[in-house]
């Protein structure tokens, strides 16, 4: 007589086995042998094989109700068919570990929050596209370093204030614009190996004493 048919004549009881094969379906030995069992539906930590589990055994089926022991330096997995949502209602839920946390989605993963609050000592981000949108950024930071092969911004308005300014350009450093006014409080200098000043109407220079030569 088979295992199966062995059981197949009981009531519903409890027994402990051990996980021979993990799939779709479970294979456990009982004390009547090798059987068919399958994961109920609490049975969130995922069976492995060599693990103790607890059986609900009956007439028709056998249901691995809970993994009791694991085999030793082995991770314990929780996994179920299909979606799974956990809420933690009128309360507060935490993921903690003392090494490591990795939230990792096939497809996608969305985070959302009236505030969404990131802390941590250092952090680095690696994104191939990214996309922002947003009503303001405010930023208060000790230094900025950015490197990129090409920077383009369309800005309705631009201010900007600074102790010190210095920019080097390697090449061409081009402007145009409708108007253009430069003001030093102190003193304007226009240095070049070849200066070139032209005007389609009018040229104005205007000064207390001009130089030239």
């Amino acid at each position: 007589m088979t295992a199966a048919k062995k059981l197949a004549s009981t009531e519903t009881y409890l027994e402990a086995g051990h996980v021979e094969r993990a799939g779709a379906s479970i294979e456990v030995r009982l004390r009547h042998g090798v059987c068919e069992a399958w994961r109920a539906k609490s049975c969130l930590v995922a069976p492995e094989a060599g693990d103790k589990v607890l059986c609900a055994i009956e007439p028709a089926r056998i249901y691995v109700l809970a993994v009791l022991e694991g085999r030793e330096g082995a991770p314990t997995k929780l996994a179920t068919d299909g979606d799974l949502e956990v809420q933690a209602r009128g309360g507060r839920l935490s993921l903690c570990a003392s090494e490591r946390v990795d939230v990792v989605g096939a497809r996608e993963v969305a985070v959302s929050g009236a505030e969404v609050h990131v802390r941590g000592r250092r952090g680095s981000i690696a994104i191939e596209e990214l996309g922002f949108l947003g009503r303001l950024v405010q930023a208060e930071v000790a230094k900025v370093a950015l490197v990129a092969q090409e920077a383009d911004a369309v800005i309705t308005r631009l201010t900007q204030r600074a102790k010190r300014v210095f920019r080097f350009v390697e090449e061409v450093d081009q402007t145009r614009a409708g108007t253009i006014d430069l003001r030093a409080q102190n003193l304007l200098g226009l240095r070049g190996e070849n200066a070139v000043i032209s005007a389609r109407v009018l040229a104005k220079v205007d000064g207390e004493q001009i130089h030239l030569g």
